[in-house]
């Protein structure tokens, strides 16, 4: 500081002196002013420098160029080239290293030009900013060639670059032959490789690299870790590479690079509570710590707080922060904090960004919100496809098919062309049983398109047809599949255990089994499921010898969904052998099993296992309450059932729901409380749903409740008009009140609406094959052997029938 306010008053004091002004003191004063950053300055020092008559040298020059250019005064940093005497590539190299920073290729390629005419023979990181400079694949093929001729294509600065560019623009097989041509391949290189592989989507092949690079005893550092980090979908490869940097001491430093992309990783493996360990363990989190803890949060509102903490201290939240707490605002609950994030958006001026403006479009879409969500997009001055993208997911996200499509139309008038993220919006808008053959328009159009290779495109048809009720569409598109994968077996299995048809999934895994080295966790817990909805305890037992061979039998799915297996077979001892097994913290293990005994009627059981459980600390869920609901029900037990409903929130903390709720007026209806069942229907905290009221009219049927009975079918058809069984039941219960005048009025309003009640079909499995019939079904070929039979039957049962009958009679 004193050499510079020496060095100030000298060229001030001594303007005239011509000799006290040596040629060694200008620099020292033009440096001096550029330490303080201060233009004025910069300014004046330079100014007396050039009326002392002397030339600027290159030395100086630099530092003047390097200054002005890190901030984007291109306009100065030229000139101060120009009014160098003799610059060297030193100079020239500070001017394009600030066009680089800038990405300002027009310019770039223009000082190149006059780099080479001066006579000056570029150098490497002459190259390397040039092809930072690059804005298109053309460029970069222009700047390749001069590296070439300058034989500077063997530099592993310039071959990370060309690598690293290619990769970027999409041309993943130009950086492949870069590196494959470099003689000296080092780490500066290997780690662009591996970043142009993850950046194109390639993550296998970027491990791949990494576990050659460490095989030939490359050294890795925190850069090469980092890079390898955004590569990983596998949390225990991504738990050694933690592990390792820890050993190593590379997370001690007071950078977070590393710790921050360990966090992604274990994000990205949905691994959150790892993430939030790491985080809890960085000193001085950075802007990038917080988004990405954002991004490990529980929920939307635990995100929100986090947020608010990050503008709590002296961070400010960057783009990518408004991203990441934006995609978690889901849901009406959410819709406030929502709003406050978009006007801290505004008053911080990220609303200009488009990427900001389609993330809240986006969440006004996940929170119901449509208007607002159309009032973002009308307000962006340029819509690109994502904008796009974002209104129609919402319209998607509300099931509004209508205004879906016509966005759609709206996107094509504008000449934007639909990617795969739009076809997939419009496919899940159309994910009803009533626009099966729109779904059948759109595979159309992907096909025509040419995107039935991509296999997020493949999935949605599967699951578009399996919800319209076209399981045989889905596993027309799983067959013609070009390169099958577990992927894709893993979708069309569970679309068609999710579309009711478990006999189909079990069917696709047997036929396609052959076609894969070995079934995954996630395929097999799907069959699994199949095997439960199908009660078929011997393919359950080949699924249970398959996951044994396979040593997976200690993943928390597939131990969850053999004990449902066992349970729904009837086979409680399975079960409990299953259960013993598991890892004691399975949440999902333990409802499996309290689920199992309630449907077997244990309700002690159920209690007992349920002190268990909590004795052991583990935190019960809504799932957990519904398999006691559920027991206390078949048991008939209702102050049982009371007590556990009222305790759910004030004892653990979980909100009953209106499955818990129909579980007790189930039970209240099944013992003939029907004014207690309505009772509690009037005074849930939640409305009730179609499912309540049709429990209610069932109850009412079975005890001839009249009155309330056409309460419940009244408030069942305002909520499902189309409802056949509400009429049916209501038919019945005017029958038992001998009011053939209202049963006549109820059929004949059913005819004229075409009310048609779908016959419901059941299944039977003889010899590995599954029969399906009907009631009174005649199709099967030997239906008069099978009548015979259950004639048979029928009368052996009806003694037992009429004595269970008397008694029943007697108690009413």
């Amino acid at each position: 500081m004193n050499r510079f306010i020496i060095s100030i008053r000298c060229l001030h004091t001594f303007r005239s002196i011509e000799g006290l002004l040596t040629r060694s003191l200008h620099p020292q004063a033009v440096k001096s002013s550029l330490s303080l950053s201060s233009p004025y300055l910069v300014d004046q020092a330079y100014s007396l420098f050039l009326k002392s008559g002397h030339a600027l040298d290159a030395h100086v020059a630099t530092s003047l160029i390097t200054h002005f250019a890190k901030s984007g005064d291109f306009s100065r940093s030229l000139q101060f080239l120009l009014d160098t005497q003799d610059p060297d590539i030193v100079a020239f190299n500070a001017l394009l290293s600030g066009y680089a920073r800038f990405h300002v290729s027009a310019a770039s390629f223009s000082l190149y030009s006059k780099l080479t005419c001066s006579g000056l023979v570029p150098n490497c990181y002459t190259l390397s900013s040039l092809i930072k400079s690059c804005d298109n694949i053309d460029q970069i093929r222009i700047v390749h060639v001069f590296c070439i001729k300058l034989g500077l294509n063997s530099s592993s600065f310039v071959v990370g670059g060309l690598v690293g560019r290619y990769a970027r623009y999409r041309s993943l097989e130009s950086s492949e032959k870069c590196f494959q041509e470099c003689l000296f391949l080092d780490e500066v290189v290997w780690t662009a490789m591996i970043n142009g592989y993850i950046w194109n989507g390639e993550f296998e092949n970027g491990r791949e690299a990494f576990v050659v690079m460490e095989g030939l005893g490359f050294e890795l550092n925190e850069f090469s870790l980092t890079t390898v980090l955004g590569a990983l979908l596998d949390v225990k490869e991504g738990e050694q590479i933690h592990g390792f940097a820890v050993k190593m001491g590379f997370l001690s430093g007071s950078l977070n690079h590393l710790s921050n992309a360990i966090m992604s990783m274990y994000c990205r493996c949905r691994s959150s509570f790892d993430a939030v360990k790491v985080f809890d363990e960085i000193p001085e989190p950075d802007v990038v710590s917080w988004t990405v803890r954002i991004s490990a949060a529980r929920d939307g509102m635990e995100a929100f707080e986090m947020f608010n903490l990050l503008r709590s201290g002296n961070l400010e939240a960057n783009e990518l922060t408004f991203i990441n707490i934006l995609s978690v605002m889901e849901g009406p609950k959410l819709l406030k904090p929502g709003r406050q994030v978009h006007l801290l958006s505004c008053k911080l001026g990220y609303i200009v960004f488009v990427s900001i403006a389609n993330a809240l479009i986006s969440m006004y879409g996940k929170c119901g919100e449509m208007n607002d969500a159309i009032l973002v997009f009308d307000e962006l001055v340029c819509h690109d496809s994502v904008s796009w993208n974002s209104l129609i997911g919402g319209y998607a996200e509300n099931e509004l098919i209508g205004p879906a499509l016509s966005t759609f139309s709206q996107m094509r008038d504008c000449c934007l062309e639909p990617d795969k993220y739009t076809l997939a919006s419009i496919l899940v808008a159309a994910s009803n049983s009533n626009f099966g053959k729109l779904v059948m328009q759109i595979h159309s159009y992907v096909i025509k398109i040419g995107f039935m290779s991509d296999d997020s495109m493949l999935s949605c048809l599967i699951t578009s047809y399996s919800k319209c009720n076209r399981i045989e569409n889905a596993k027309k598109v799983f067959a013609e599949t070009e390169i099958m994968n577990a992927g894709h077996l893993q979708v069309v299995t569970s679309a068609a255990v999710n579309s009711s048809c478990p006999a189909v999934a079990l069917e696709l895994f047997k036929s396609t089994r052959s076609s894969f080295s070995e079934s995954d966790r996630v395929t097999l817990s799907i069959v699994l499921k199949a095997c439960s909805a199908l009660t078929n305890l011997a393919e359950g037992q080949a699924i249970h010898s398959l996951v044994l061979k396979s040593g997976i039998s200690d993943d928390s799915f597939i131990e969850s969904a053999l004990i449902d297996v066992y349970c729904k077979c009837g086979c409680i001892s399975d079960s409990e052998k299953v259960f013993r097994d598991i890892n004691k913290d399975n949440l999902a293990a333990w409802n499996a099993m309290i689920m199992g005994y309630s449907q077997h009627g244990l309700y002690h059981e159920v209690l007992d296992l349920f002190k268990m459980m909590t004795g052991l600390g583990l935190k019960p869920d809504e799932i957990t309450f519904l398999g006691i609901l559920t027991s206390c029900c078949h048991a008939q037990l209702v102050n049982e059932a009371h007590v556990h409903l009222y305790s759910m929130f004030k004892l653990h903390g979980v909100a009953p729901c209106l499955e818990h709720y129909a579980c007790v007026i189930d039970l209240l209806g099944r013992v003939g409380l029907i004014e207690e069942a309505k009772m509690m229907i009037d005074q849930m905290p939640v409305s009730p749903d179609a499912q309540i009221w049709q429990i209610l009219l069932s109850a009412c049927s079975i005890y001839g409740k009249l009155d309330l009975g056409k309460v419940a079918a009244m408030e069942l058809l305002k909520l499902h008009p189309d409802n056949d069984s509400a009429y049916v039941l209501l038919s019945g219960l005017y029958a038992k009140a001998s009011n053939w005048d209202a049963v006549r009025r109820l059929r004949k309003e059913m005819k004229n609406e075409v009310k048609y009640k779908e016959p419901g079909y059941s299944w039977i499995e003889i010899g590995k094959f599954i029969y399906y019939f009907l009631a009174e079904d005649t199709s099967h070929t030997e239906i008069e052997l099978i009548y015979q039979n259950l004639h048979s039957l029928s009368m052996q049962i009806l003694p037992l029938y009429e004595v269970e009958n008397v008694g029943v009679g007697t108690l009413m």
